[in-house]
């Protein structure tokens, strides 16, 4: 019976590999979900004629985000709603995604005290990784064939 445990249990080196996957998908998905709200930004003010302000405070809804909701409008309030009125998109968009990967981290923490679903198993987080390995396997695959 332990001899069937133990063959198993992936080596070490392995789940070491696979949660350094992990890591990386997430800064993909707070970069991701950064550039969504920065082109929704963009958006309302070319299609809308909304200042940077009011386009800011639009983006910053998240509706999505269900019962985490108020930790990212907090999070959006704190870190990007100040530097709305100087509308220097450099410095607008970092704001953005440090928001962004604090409120992850936030949604994160509330997950794990509530006894939530991990934010990996995330609706959203998993069509953003399942789109990601996608292209990552149709882009290898393309290398991979005889030229």
């Amino acid at each position: 019976m332990e001899e069937q445990q133990r063959k198993r249990r992936r080596p070490k080196q392995e789940r070491v590999e696979g949660r350094g996957f992990m890591d990386v998908a997430r800064e993909g998905f707070v970069r991701h979900v950064a550039l969504d709200k920065w082109r929704e930004i963009e958006d309302m003010r070319e299609t809308l004629g909304f200042d940077w302000v009011r386009a800011v405070q639009e983006a910053g809804q998240f509706l999505g985000r269900g019962g985490y909701r108020s930790l990212w409008l907090r999070r959006w309030d704190e870190q990007v709603v100040p530097h709305a009125p100087e509308g220097e998109a450099g410095s607008l968009f970092a704001a953005i995604e440090k928001a962004v990967a604090a409120a992850v981290h936030d949604e994160d923490e509330a997950r794990k005290s509530r006894g939530d679903r991990p934010l990996d198993e995330d609706p959203e987080f998993k069509a953003f990784t399942d789109a990601s390995l996608e292209k990552f396997f149709r882009e290898t695959a393309g290398e991979m064939e005889p030229g």
